[in-house]
């Protein structure tokens, strides 16, 4: 299944999976967790933006942007991923509403805001009308494998086993 920003730990808490990865930070409550990736963060903006050749990108670089975010999420995870407050005390420029990364990658797209993401976003969703550049001054992006606490079956326990093994091949050993 996929879910909506910040919505996998509410469907395992309500039974619509079994196992699910959960970006960070999240409700953990009644779940068991394993961290199994990290990744940097970048910005996304539109193929033309007066950012977009840079190498890398400070929080505070595109300050008056308006910012991708959604309301489905926790506040918290919200804020987390939007780096709120910034370094310098300040909050994110509010920018459009989005419920998924498809309405993510449209609204950036078509220049209505800057959204940060993981950085295999840029991968997976290489388009040429959007450009990734690595935001250089926001803590690393975090993954867990997470199962509701004692409901560990012989099928959870053995995906939880197969993550961990690719987790450690794709990582040279480091999560």
């Amino acid at each position: 299944m996929r879910y909506d920003w910040g919505q996998e730990a509410a469907a395992l808490r309500e039974g619509l999976v079994d196992v699910a990865f959960v970006w960070l930070p999240n409700d953990l409550t009644g779940l068991r967790s394993e961290l199994v990736h990290t990744e940097p963060r970048v910005v996304g903006m539109p193929s033309g933006h007066a950012l977009a050749g840079r190498d890398g990108i400070s929080v505070l670089d595109v300050a008056d942007e308006p910012l991708m975010w959604t309301e489905r999420a926790p506040r918290e995870w919200v804020d987390w991923w939007a780096v709120n407050p910034r370094p310098d005390g300040s909050s994110p420029r509010w920018g459009p509403i989005n419920d998924n990364v498809e309405e993510m990658l449209e609204q950036v797209a078509e220049g209505s805001a800057v959204s940060f993401a993981p950085m295999n976003t840029a991968r997976y969703y290489a388009r040429p009308d959007l450009t990734w550049v690595p935001l250089i001054d926001a803590e690393p992006l975090r993954a867990v494998l997470a199962w509701v606490d004692g409901t560990d079956s012989s099928l959870v326990r053995g995906f939880a086993c197969i993550v961990r093994e690719l987790a450690a091949a794709g990582s040279g050993g480091r999560t």
